[in-house]
């Protein structure tokens, strides 16, 4: 077994469990047209998958994924990702969907 997956298997289970979560989540949210022009944007290198932006996520901060969205914001495209962290705080975290850069962080209430 990899030893980064050994140190870093309860992360790595977490990832998995909200990436599944996630994929539920869209299947039942998203029509599949916008599902399709997501794939595209992925396989075109316009925007970086989701799985890489959670698990920048997951190293910012550890919690449930609640609510996922691609949009396009000031003619760049953006992931807004909600999170409920271990303490039960609502976060909403804003990614560059093209190169996963962090761009804003703030609490909901």
């Amino acid at each position: 077994m990899n030893q980064f997956f050994k140190a870093n298997y309860p992360i790595v289970a977490m990832f998995l469990s909200s990436a599944i979560a996630m994929l539920l989540f869209f299947s039942l949210t998203l029509s599949a047209k916008d599902h399709n022009n997501a794939l595209d944007l992925v396989k075109s290198g316009e925007i970086m998958p989701l799985a890489t932006i959670i698990i920048k996520l997951q190293k910012l901060e550890q919690g449930q994924i609640i609510e996922v969205e691609l949009e396009k914001k000031k003619k760049r495209l953006i992931y807004e990702i909600e999170l409920v962290n271990e303490h039960g705080i609502v976060k909403e975290y804003i990614f560059d969907a093209k190169n996963g850069e962090l761009i804003k962080e703030k609490t909901k209430d």
